[in-house]
């Protein structure tokens, strides 16, 4: 038997920032798809506003995007504030 050098390896192929990057656009994915369907069964008092500032229809659209910009905002500065800690670990791997 001879290994197979020609494929990169699991690591090379699968990088820690790519996977948060997928998980993070699936999330936004799901947030979308209930938005919509929050919207399309229209509950009596839904009334979405973005950061209390943009009020929005409540409407399938409305609330998709809604869900979309919040969860975005919300866990893109948690993504980013732990980008930016793991600058300064000393133990990480490169």
């Amino acid at each position: 038997m001879t290994a197979n050098t020609d494929r990169l390896a699991l690591g090379g192929r699968v990088a820690g920032s790519r996977v948060v990057l997928a998980v993070y656009l699936a999330v936004l994915g799901v947030a979308g798809a209930m938005g919509a369907l929050l919207g399309y069964v229209n509950p009596e008092g839904m009334n979405p506003s973005l950061f209390f500032v943009v009020d929005l229809p409540a409407s399938p659209l409305g609330m998709a995007t809604f869900g979309v910009v919040t969860v975005g905002v919300g866990l893109g500065v948690l993504l980013l504030a732990v980008r930016y800690v793991s600058r300064y670990d000393e133990s990480r791997i490169e």
